[in-house]
C-alpha cells in the first residue's frame, strides 16, 4: 500500500490516505504511521475499505497488546473483547449494547485507570447522528511544554489516583451508573462474570515509553484527585491544569465522517465528545493499545 499523511491546518491532526485493511501492514508502512503519530497525534484514516473485527484488531495489534475493555463493560454481542462497542443502542430488553450512552465525556485519555495505561486508541465511525457530536483533542506534550519552569518542578513530585467515577456530567454518570447497573444484572442472570473496572495512580509528568517526550497525565475527566493533597488543593490544581491543557488554540475538534477512523496517542493526548440527541443513533468501535508496562515518572536531568 501507498500511504499519504497530510497535515490538517490544526492544532493537531493528519489526514491519512491509501490504507487498504486487508493487506498486511509493511515495516515501511507502521514506520510512517509511528512518525506521523509522533508529529501530529491524532491520524485521520479516510477513504479506505470497511475493515472486519479481525482485520481492525490485526491493524492495532502491530503497535501493541490491545485492552480487552470491552469485559470491563460489560458489553455484550459477538465481538472479541479488544473491541469496545462505543454506541447508544439498546437491545431487546432495553440494557445498553455498548458503551457510554449518549452522554457528554469530559476530557480524558483513554485507559488512564489502569496499572498498564492505553497508548494508541483506534476509533472508527459506523453510523453516525445527523450533524455531531464531535471529538475534540489536545496535546499533553505541548501543556507541559507550556508551563512555567517552576509549576513543572513542583509537578514532578506529584502522583495522581484516575478513576472514572467523574467521567461525565452528574447526570451522566447518573446515566452511566443504571447502564452499568443494567449490564451487571443481565451479566448476573447468565452467570457470567466480569472483572471489575480497575482504578489507579501514575505520576503526573511521565515519560512516552517509546519516543522518550514528556507529557503532562492529568485530565478533569479520569484524575479523581492529587495522592496526598487536600481536596480543595486538588480540585483546583486539576482546574488549573484542565483549563491550560485546552485553551482553544491548541484544541482540534473533529468532525466524523461514516468509515473515518481516527487513531490516536492517547498517552500524550486528550479527548473529549459533545453530547447528541439520544434518540438518534451513533455508533463506533474502539480499540486501544497498552504501554508495555507501568509509566514511569518523567525526572529532569
Amino acid at each position: 500500500m501507498r500511504l499519504e499523511i497530510l497535515p490538517l491546518q490544526e492544532p493537531v491532526g493528519a489526514l491519512v490516505h491509501g490504507w487498504r485493511p486487508d493487506e498486511k501492514l509493511t515495516a515501511r508502512d507502521q514506520a510512517a504511521i509511528v512518525a506521523g503519530l509522533r508529529e501530529h497525534l491524532v491520524l485521520v484514516f479516510r477513504g479506505h475499505p470497511a475493515p472486519s473485527d479481525a482485520e481492525l484488531i490485526r491493524f492495532g495489534q502491530n503497535f501493541g497488546d490491545l485492552v480487552k475493555g470491552s469485559e470491563w463493560f460489560r458489553d455484550s454481542g459477538t465481538h472479541p473483547a479488544e473491541i469496545v462497542p462505543v454506541t447508544n443502542a439498546l437491545d431487546a430488553d432495553g440494557v445498553p449494547e455498548g458503551t457510554a450512552g449518549s452522554i457528554e465525556l469530559n476530557w480524558h485519555s483513554d485507559y488512564s485507570y489502569v496499572g498498564r495505561p492505553g497508548k494508541e486508541s483506534f476509533l472508527e465511525a459506523l453510523e453516525l447522528p445527523d450533524d455531531g457530536p464531535k471529538t475534540s483533542f489536545c496535546s499533553q506534550y505541548v501543556a507541559l511544554q507550556t508551563l512555567p519552569p517552576k509549576r513543572v518542578d513542583e509537578l514532578r513530585t506529584l502522583r495522581a489516583f484516575h478513576s472514572l467515577e467523574n467521567i461525565g456530567s452528574r447526570e451522566g454518570q447518573r446515566e452511566a451508573r443504571a447502564a452499568y447497573k443494567a449490564k451487571r444484572a443481565r451479566d448476573e442472570v447468565r452467570g457470567i462474570e466480569r472483572p471489575r473496572i480497575p482504578d489507579a495512580e501514575h505520576p503526573v509528568i511521565v515519560r512516552h515509553p517509546e519516543s522518550g517526550r514528556e507529557l503532562l497525565y492529568v485530565s478533569p475527566g479520569i484524575t479523581h484527585h492529587i495522592v496526598g493533597m487536600p481536596r480543595d488543593e486538588s480540585d483546583a490544581l486539576i482546574k488549573e491544569l484542565a483549563e491550560h491543557s485546552t485553551r482553544p488554540e491548541g484544541v482540534y475538534a473533529h468532525q466524523w465522517q461514516v468509515g473515518d477512523l481516527v487513531v490516536f496517542d492517547t498517552l500524550g493526548s486528550m479527548h473529549r465528545r459533545e453530547s447528541w440527541d439520544a434518540r438518534q443513533m451513533r455508533r463506533m468501535r474502539q480499540i486501544s493499545t497498552m504501554v508495555p508496562g507501568e509509566i514511569e515518572a518523567a525526572v529532569a536531568g
